[in-house]
C-alpha cells in the first residue's frame, strides 16, 4: 500500500478523460504522459482534478471499476481512457472514501473554522487560483504547516510566499496576515490607511526570488475583518497583476516548487468545491428570481 495521488486528466484533443494514479507528484507525472507514445497524440493533457490518498493503487482500481463499462482502448495502447464527462469524473473523486484521503484531520479543521474558511475561499476566488489547478505543485498551499512561527496557512508561488496568516501569539493578539501584490498598490491611499488602522502597512517584499515589483501588505485582525481588505479599491488589480505574472512564468518554465511536498491537494479540492457550490447557489437563485419576474410580468 503506497501513498500517492489519483487524478483526472483532460485534453482539448480528446473526447475522453484519463483516470490514473501516481506515486510521484502529479505535476511531474503529467510531463511524462504528455511525452509518452501512448498519450501524446491526443494531448497535451492537463490535470482537471486530483486527490492525495493513502493507497493510490486501491483507489485507482475502484475508480476504474466504477467506469469500467465506459473504458476505451485506442490504437496507441492508451488503456486508462474513459468516455466520461470531466464533471462526472471529478465527482467520483469527491466521493472517495474519506478514510482513504491523506491529511484528512487537517482538512476537516479548515471547515471547522467558518471565518477562516470563508477568508481562504474568498482569497482563492478573488485571485483566480481555481484557473490554475493544472499547475498545482508549481504553486503550493500548506494548511496548518509545521513551522515554529505558527500559521494557519502558507501559499507559495514558486520559491516564495505570496500569502499567509499567523496564529495569534497571545490571548489578546490578532492573527497577522500578509499578501504579496504588485507595487501599483502604492497608488491607493485608502489601502494604506486601512492597513495602518489594522496594525500593518505596505513595504517591498523581502524575498530575493520575488519579481521586481513585489510589495507586501501586512494587517492584524480576525478573519471576519481581514476579508474586507479584498474589497478595497486596487487590491484585486494589484494582486492579480503580481500573481498572474508569477504563475505564467511558472507554467512556461514547467518547474516544480521547492515546497511541493507540503502542498495539500485535498484542502484545495475542499476549497474549490465550496466555491463551486456557492457559484451554483447564486446562479440558481438568480435564475429563480428571473423566472419569478417573468411570471409576474405575464399576469394580466
Amino acid at each position: 500500500m503506497a501513498d500517492g495521488y489519483v487524478y483526472v486528466l483532460v485534453s482539448a484533443n480528446s473526447e475522453y478523460v484519463k483516470i490514473g494514479k501516481t506515486e510521484k507528484h502529479p505535476f511531474l507525472r503529467l510531463k511524462e504522459i504528455n511525452l509518452s507514445d501512448n498519450y501524446s497524440d491526443s494531448g497535451p493533457w492537463d490535470v482537471s482534478d486530483s486527490r492525495q490518498v493513502r493507497d493510490c493503487q486501491a483507489v485507482e482500481t475502484q475508480l476504474h471499476r466504477r467506469f469500467q463499462d465506459r473504458r476505451v482502448r485506442v490504437d496507441t495502447g492508451a488503456d486508462e481512457l474513459f468516455a466520461v464527462a470531466p464533471v462526472e469524473a471529478r465527482r467520483a473523486l469527491d466521493e472517495i472514501d474519506p478514510d482513504m484521503l491523506t491529511k484528512r484531520e487537517v482538512v476537516d479543521r479548515l471547515t471547522g473554522d467558518r471565518d477562516f474558511s470563508l477568508y481562504i475561499a474568498k482569497l482563492f476566488a478573488f485571485s483566480g487560483l481555481p484557473a490554475w489547478l493544472n499547475i498545482q505543485g508549481a504553486w503550493t498551499f500548506a494548511l496548518y504547516p509545521s513551522t515554529g512561527r505558527g500559521r494557519f496557512f502558507t501559499l507559495n508561488i514558486g520559491t516564495h510566499e505570496v500569502a499567509f496568516s499567523t496564529l495569534a501569539q497571545t490571548d489578546n493578539a490578532h492573527p497577522v496576515h500578509m499578501l504579496v501584490v504588485d507595487r501599483l498598490i502604492n497608488d491607493f491611499q485608502q489601502v494604506r490607511q486601512w492597513l495602518e488602522e489594522h496594525g500593518g502597512g505596505m513595504k517591498p517584499a523581502p524575498y530575493a526570488s520575488a519579481l521586481p515589483r513585489a510589495t507586501s501588505l501586512y494587517y492584524a485582525c480576525e478573519f471576519a475583518e481581514a476579508e474586507k481588505v479584498l474589497a478595497l479599491d486596487g487590491v484585486r488589480r494589484a494582486l492579480i497583476a503580481y500573481w498572474t505574472e508569477a504563475l505564467i512564468g511558472l507554467r512556461e518554465r514547467g518547474s516544480l516548487s521547492l515546497f511541493a511536498r507540503f502542498h495539500n491537494y485535498n484542502a484545495v479540492a475542499r476549497i474549490i468545491d465550496g466555491i463551486r457550490r456557492e457559484e451554483r447557489f447564486f446562479s440558481e437563485r438568480m435564475a429563480s428570481r428571473r423566472q419569478e419576474r417573468e411570471a409576474a410580468a405575464s399576469l394580466p
